[in-house]
């Protein structure tokens, strides 16, 4: 219980508070110490010094002074409040919130610990409950920006970016200046690819605060993304002259310099050289700032190196040692054990695209988990992306354990380090920014992945690329630092949707006009191609030739426009009677679309898999120019796995001629519905490959043997 404040510390302390308030801070630290001196069971004066304690940065002490505050007055719940501030600043979230908790018990209404308490779970990852708490601080107090503010931040993280939008711009309806909303709402912005907006956003950011270098690096990011090179190289440097030890800018600054999309030849070629260029820079700054780079591992990925037609096999190599040598370095883990003597083995699967329509899904990740054999394995599957669907409903059906994200990476190490696995299994390393960052590491004893980015990862951290015997040249192990292992046919264990297909509404045939499907990403297709499909163009006579517009990255369909206009201009063709655009389509009215396209042309550059896939069920013939890499070679591989090879050139000038052919033959209505027929009959050829997940399982099991 605490006893009456004499009269002459009561005035002392009203003087402290007075000081304190005003921002002498000194001079109320002293007097704070004084009153103590004469009556340390003070409480208030204990808890306004712990309260100045956490401004002047000393948490520790800050807790220990308002927990002895509480000790004198427990019933105080500005006591507790101030606790939970102090204990959320050490990171004990988990106390913080039982603070905040016994706060409320003692006063309900105050908006404001609600609000704490909400920061408090959203810390530990328990977003409905952080969401309710911003709910209730909102219902208290409607005018509460700073809890929309983190209402949508909450709801970003669950993916739920239009909901997270609205709360960002309520809490900017309140408090238009409020720099953290605008930069939140332009994250948002750029989560959905509304880029113009999220650099509006930024914009907006900088004209309130104008030294906010994390603005300056995400304009960088969103203008990298548009294909403005020389904008973004200029937003990176800006925000490093701001804040010179800033990682996510340093390694975004170096992953701009590969162009989202090819304007011209020399663009393309120079790629892969100015790259390197860049990781050596980049590695002598990673060297002045140890373990840096590690902290935003995943955060920017070479992942559109991967479109250039070079072998990117050195850049690749040289960025994966550099990013995991930062990654062990700033995480500092204890050495992982040898794999376990349990009767099945424990596969973590990590995967950023457990959802229905994503290729890494449909083509990598359910044809294993729908067979491999589960009295020799567990399997645990964490989901680190966003989207639920019945993709997810039904992974969490077929295995052991499934743990759904989003979640921080060291979150993601607290699941791993728990389940201890003797493999960590990713079905693709490149895109999603968790896994990338965990695949940087030594985890498991045996870390292994499959073809869901077609190419290497660098990373020495990781041991098997599985790939396919179909989708692999015979001197293909020098394009990886993993060993490869050819799983048989495509090593792909596909199974067919199915579904209908919804009629085209593009403009009616012409039986006279051959139409050329170019049904890939835009970014897919390298200028040295461009002057191919001009050179069909003038052999096939009448035809067009159909590009489309991704829903993602919208205006690179426009610069292939430009750019295949020229190359049909250069052989004296109007591009205005041969290129055409389309939009983006689901995929039963891709279905549609490929019905009414009479031959598909695969890019050389980066062939296509699940597209080509869907074109042959269809019956749609394809013709693909095989090439070195396994994104070159993967439409040669499903015509090979469905016995279809007279599509597959041997060179350039075998493209264009099988491409005229099949041309000249759908000028004949018999002749065009019967090829159809027969790729339809094949295209089952390419499904139920069961023997490429039996083969996985023997080279995993076989892979432990000398690491148990």
């Amino acid at each position: 219980m605490q006893q009456p404040v004499p009269p002459d510390l009561q005035e002392l302390l009203i003087t402290a508070l007075q000081c304190h308030q005003s921002g002498r801070l000194d001079e109320a630290e002293r007097l704070y110490r004084r009153i103590l001196e004469a009556d340390p069971g003070n409480a208030d004066a204990l808890h306004l010094y712990g309260v100045l304690s956490l401004q002047n940065g000393r948490h520790e002490a800050a807790a220990d002074l308002i927990g002895k505050a509480i000790t004198q007055n427990g019933r105080a719940p500005a006591f507790h409040n101030s606790l939970g501030n102090a204990l959320q600043l050490l990171g004990r979230f988990g106390e913080a919130a039982a603070s905040y908790g016994r706060a409320l018990k003692l006063e309900p209404g105050r908006a404001e610990t609600h609000y704490n308490l909400g920061t408090a779970l959203q810390a530990q990852g328990l977003l409905t409950e952080a969401a309710a708490s911003f709910v209730q601080a909102l219902t208290l107090k409607p005018g509460y920006a700073e809890a929309y503010n983190q209402l949508g931040t909450v709801l970003q993280l669950e993916g739920r970016l239009e909901e997270a939008e609205t709360a960002y711009r309520q809490a900017l309806l309140r408090r238009p200046s409020y720099m953290e909303a605008h930069y939140n709402l332009g994250t948002a912005y750029q989560a959905e690819d509304k880029l113009d907006d999220a650099a509006q956003s930024y914009r907006r950011v900088l004209a309130i605060k104008p030294d906010c270098a994390e603005a300056y690096s995400n304009l960088g990011t969103v203008f990298s993304a548009q294909g403005r090179t020389a904008e973004a190289a200029a937003n990176f440097k800006q925000a490093l002259a701001l804040k010179p030890d800033y990682a996510a800018a340093r390694l975004g600054q170096a992953i701009a310099t590969i162009p989202v999309f090819a304007d011209t030849l020399e663009q393309s070629t120079a790629t892969t050289e100015n790259f390197l260029k860049a990781l050596d820079d980049l590695a002598a700054w990673s060297k002045a700032h140890p373990g840096a780079l590690g902290r935003v591992a995943g955060s920017s990925q070479p992942y559109h190196l991967l479109y250039r037609p070079q072998d990117i096999t050195a850049p690749l190599c040289r960025y994966g040692e550099l990013i995991c040598a930062a990654s062990a370095e700033y995480r500092q883990l204890p050495e992982m054990p040898r794999a376990s003597a349990r009767r099945r083995l424990r596969m973590v699967v990590v995967c950023g695209y457990v959802q229905q329509k994503h290729p890494v899904w449909q083509i990598v990740l359910k044809g294993i988990l729908t067979h491999l054999d589960r009295t020799r394995f567990e399997v645990v599957l964490y989901h680190t992306g966003l989207v639920v669907d019945e993709a997810t409903g039904w992974a969490k059906d077929h295995v052991d354990r499934f743990v759904q994200g989003p979640k921080t990476v060291k979150a993601w190490l607290d699941e791993i380090a728990q389940d201890r696995p003797d493999i960590l299994f990713y079905p693709e390393v490149g895109m999603d920014a968790a896994t990338s960052a965990l695949a940087a590491l030594r985890l498991a004893p045996l870390q292994v992945l499959g073809q869901g980015n077609a190419m290497t990862t660098g990373f020495p951290t990781m041991d098997i690329y599985f790939s396919g015997e179909l989708m692999e040249g015979p001197e293909a192990q020098k394009h990886y630092c993993e060993k490869l292992v050819r799983l048989p046919g495509t090593g792909l264990c596909l199974t067919w949707p199915g579904g209908g297909a919804e009629p085209w509404n593009g403009p009616a045939r012409n039986a006279d006009v051959v139409r050329f499907a170019l049904w890939l990403q835009p970014i897919k297709f390298d200028p040295m191609n461009d002057a191919l499909f001009a050179r069909i163009a003038k052999a096939a006579g009448p035809s067009e030739f159909w590009l489309v517009k991704p829903k993602f990255l919208p205006w690179t369909a426009e610069r292939l426009r430009a750019r295949m206009a020229a190359a049909f201009r250069a052989e004296g063709l109007d591009p205005e009677a041969h290129l055409r655009l389309g939009s983006w389509l689901t995929r039963d009215a891709l279905s549609g679309l490929f019905d009414a396209m009479d031959v598909y042309l695969d890019s050389p550059a980066f062939s296509g898999c699940t597209t080509a896939w869907q074109a042959l069920h269809r019956g749609l013939p394809i013709v693909t120019l095989e090439g070195e890499f396994l994104r070159q070679r993967q439409t040669a591989g499903l015509l090979r796995q469905s016995g279809l090879i007279d599509g597959i050139a041997s060179g350039r000038d075998d493209y264009v001629k099988i491409a005229v052919r099949l041309a000249e033959e759908c000028r004949v209505p018999e002749k065009r519905a019967a090829r159809r027929r027969a790729i339809r009959n094949a295209a089952p050829q390419l499904d139920g490959n069961i023997a490429a997940v039996r083969v996985f399982e023997e080279t995993l099991i076989e892979a432990l043997r000398d690491r148990v």
